[in-house]
């Protein structure tokens, strides 16, 4: 069932979460993929999505919260990016160079997809126009 979540308040956390069954990606595609709006710009928050382990209270849900891999939207002030955080030896992990943020026009909504294929690369498209694809290994400090 597909769920969504609209917010009203600004400078709030807002969260959604969802278990789902353990799976292994382990010589398969990781597909990740979803979509966000936002109604209006916003000075400081994120529209990102996290992967993490099964939680026993999906209410506990929040920040911190625990994850193998944080993508989305995140803007803060004059910063502004898509993050992709991968989660390595207990470490929050952030790509060496950040990838473009594409949440600007307000009231229009933006499709999100992450592939993490099994050679250990990675692609990322915004609206379907890939906007970065490499390496794990070169692209962040993780496999080392």
């Amino acid at each position: 069932e597909d769920t969504g979540i609209q917010t009203a308040q600004d400078s709030r956390f807002f969260g959604i979460s969802a278990g789902f069954d353990s799976f292994s990606n382990k010589g398969k595609e990781l597909v990740v993929q979803y979509q966000a709006k936002y109604e209006k710009d916003v000075e400081c928050g994120g529209g990102y999505l996290k992967v993490g382990p099964k939680m026993d209270d999906l209410a506990a849900f929040g920040d911190p919260t625990p994850y193998n891999i944080m993508f989305g939207p995140d803007k803060c002030g004059y910063t502004k990016r898509t993050h992709l955080i991968f989660s390595y030896k207990g470490k929050n992990v952030l790509k060496k160079q950040d990838l473009p943020y594409k949440q600007e026009g307000e009231g229009t909504s933006h499709v999100y997809r992450l592939v993490l294929k099994p050679d250990n690369t990675v692609r990322v498209e915004i609206d379907e126009e890939k906007v970065y694809e490499g390496s794990l290994k070169e692209d962040w400090e993780v496999l080392k």
